[in-house]
């Protein structure tokens, strides 16, 4: 019997789980705009992020908009809730549940976790965006979990590398990169809506000449503009595969080739296998999605 976002969220203690499960892992879907959604509390601690689509989280009286990328990490006693925005692509984002004994064990182990991450009291401070790189990354992550492997070693195994995955990217920044427009303009176009633009979008929203453009480029990454473009493109590409039931040929278009044969090429030279077969192996580990409309919750 399928068990909604609230409903569940309401009703769940962690002791009810089975025991060979330390983690609930799940895939929403919020079609349908409430102006005043439900909210919850709970006794555990609990991550999503967003996959797809526009949205909004109500949290501790605070109203923040969710968009893709972004990964929000909760504290017991946290109150919060969702919806979509009318007019906007819908909201869909992965939701995991765990023990709270899990991360006080982890900080035994790991004294340098205290005061960060699911510590922090501050909800603006356990909010994070996630370009497409990082949250393709997370989505391997939890592969194990999204495949039903919930004990408690996997769960432990996903929360540690999920921190090392936000404190590496915590010290990139810390430590100095490229300078902000180019940093930001990257971040860009992996927004679906600029893929298509390719290079000449990248030097749009980089606010400089194409020249200029691959000079920065070359000097602060070692690549060239065009493989920053096929890099958003090939990493939505294995986004929409996994995540869809859209035609090859129209994931292709969306993201801005031409040609199905340069596709495929450039796609198996990034993830190991074709697109079929990428989509293959997604389905034999995906989960379901649940569908939630403001009627569920009356």
């Amino acid at each position: 019997m399928t068990k909604f976002y609230v409903l569940l969220m309401h009703t769940l203690t962690l002791k009810k789980l089975p025991p060979d499960q330390a983690c609930t892992y799940a895939h929403w879907l919020f079609s349908q705009p409430a102006e005043n959604p439900p909210l919850h509390d709970h006794t555990f601690f609990e991550l999503f992020w967003v996959t797809e689509g526009v949205g909004r989280h109500i949290i501790n009286g605070e109203d923040r908009r969710l968009e893709t990328g972004d990964l929000v990490l909760i504290r017991p006693q946290d109150v919060h809730g969702f919806t979509s925005l009318a007019g906007l692509p819908a909201l869909r984002f992965v939701n995991v549940a765990f023990h709270s004994a899990l991360w006080a064990a982890l900080k035994r182990r790991h004294p340098s976790l205290r005061g960060r991450w699911f510590d922090e009291p501050a909800h603006r401070s356990r909010e994070h965006r996630l370009d497409a790189m990082r949250l393709e990354r997370l989505r391997h992550l939890a592969a194990d979990l999204d495949a039903g492997q919930r004990d408690h070693l996997s769960t432990e195994a996903f929360v540690s590398s999920l921190v090392a995955l936000l404190d590496r990217f915590t010290r990139q920044h810390e430590q100095g990169g490229p300078p902000g427009w180019l940093a930001e303009a990257r971040r860009r176009m992996q927004e679906p809506r600029n893929l298509a633009g390719g290079t000449r979008a990248f030097a749009r929203l980089a606010g400089c000449s194409p020249e200029h453009l691959s000079r920065e480029v070359k000097r602060r990454y070692q690549l060239t503009p065009t493989d920053i473009v096929n890099e958003a493109r090939l990493t939505h590409a294995a986004t929409r595969l996994a995540s869809t039931n859209l035609p090859i040929l129209e994931i292709m278009a969306e993201c801005g080739f031409e040609n199905l044969g340069h596709f495929y090429k450039l796609f198996q030279a990034r993830h190991g296998t074709t697109p079929r077969r990428y989509r293959r192996k997604a389905e034999l580990v995906g989960g379901h999605t649940t569908h939630l409309t403001p009627e569920h919750f009356r």
